[in-house]
């Protein structure tokens, strides 16, 4: 498997598992049952991502137009998708988070991207739902990829523990996107130097020794990003992963959205149900935003089986 379809396979399952899940956003778990892309009971059609996916493409955009990284452009492009649609592929648009709003209000008025409040209690999963972009502009330079992970993320979420949860997830999807088995992918960020001991405790694998019933798909970023890995971890395939995870009940579709870009990077393209594919709204764009992303970096381009 090469580079391209891990990539693109990332992005795309980023969007399957938002488009899976967002009708269900806050539902209590065990309130419902999804076993595939037909299941609707929200006013979103059947394969239509919500801004979970919106903002991760966004984000490849502002990273594909400026050649790199670009914070007040990523909260213009921010600011465009919420407040005129701009992005959006129906008329049904959705409101940003609190944490996000606040950011985007504190742009508006000071022109100052890194709005991101960073109160401890601020500490929302935003960063982590769209990252991936971020990953792959910046791949394969590690430092690079951790550095960006961090400042997309504090654009709109400047929490300690947001960054580091950024940071934790990038390193993994790029040891992903090299290849790595997913043993050793999972392992990936645990000798960083975590300041927060539940940051460090995800890094470390904790997370795939507790119970199903401890996994809880809250907007509290940790609890986001181990829910998100610990379904990834727990399961063989992509289509299981990404139900498991839509199927956790509160805020799934955040989860499943990063479910979808960790096993979307290992199992790549080719594994996202040709069914997902028919239905996921806007799939030849996210597919070129990945592939163009990739191409920002010629070290990617000479080695392609990366």
């Amino acid at each position: 498997m090469n580079l391209n379809e891990r990539a693109t396979g990332g992005l795309i399952a980023l969007a399957c598992g938002d488009a899976l899940a967002n009708h269900v956003e806050f539902s209590p778990r065990g309130s419902y049952q999804i076993t595939g892309m037909d299941y609707r009971s929200g006013p979103l059609p059947t394969g239509q991502w919500s801004d979970d996916t919106g903002l991760a493409l966004c984000l490849a955009e502002s990273f594909i137009a400026e050649s790199g990284f670009n914070p007040k452009d990523q909260m213009l492009r921010y600011e465009g998708f919420y407040e005129r649609g701009e992005g959006w592929p129906g008329k049904y648009r959705l409101a940003a988070g609190n944490t996000l709003a606040q950011a985007l209000k504190q742009f508006k008025y000071t022109d100052e991207p890194f709005c991101g409040s960073t109160h401890p209690l601020a500490a929302g999963n935003g960063g982590l739902m769209r990252l991936l972009p971020a990953v792959l502009a910046a791949y394969p330079d590690h430092d690079r990829i951790r550095q960006w992970a961090r400042e997309s993320t504090r654009t709109t979420h400047g929490a300690p523990e947001c960054l580091e949860a950024s940071e934790c997830l990038a390193l993994i999807l790029a040891s992903l996107l090299n290849g790595e088995d997913k043993a050793t992918a999972l392992q990936a960020a645990k000798s960083g130097t975590w300041a927060s001991p539940k940051i460090r405790a995800i890094a470390e694998g904790q997370y795939q020794s507790k119970a199903d019933a401890l996994i809880k798909a809250k907007g509290y970023v940790v609890d986001t990003l181990e829910a998100a890995l610990w379904c990834f971890a727990a399961t063989d395939t992509l289509e299981v992963a990404l139900l498991k995870a839509a199927n956790l009940g509160d805020d799934c579709d955040t989860v499943a959205a990063i479910a979808g870009q960790l096993a979307g990077c290992h199992y790549g393209k080719a594994a996202i149900p040709a069914d997902w594919l028919d239905k996921l709204v806007n799939k030849d764009r996210i597919e070129w935003l990945a592939q163009s992303l990739i191409d920002l970096n010629p070290d990617t381009t000479a080695n392609p089986e990366g």
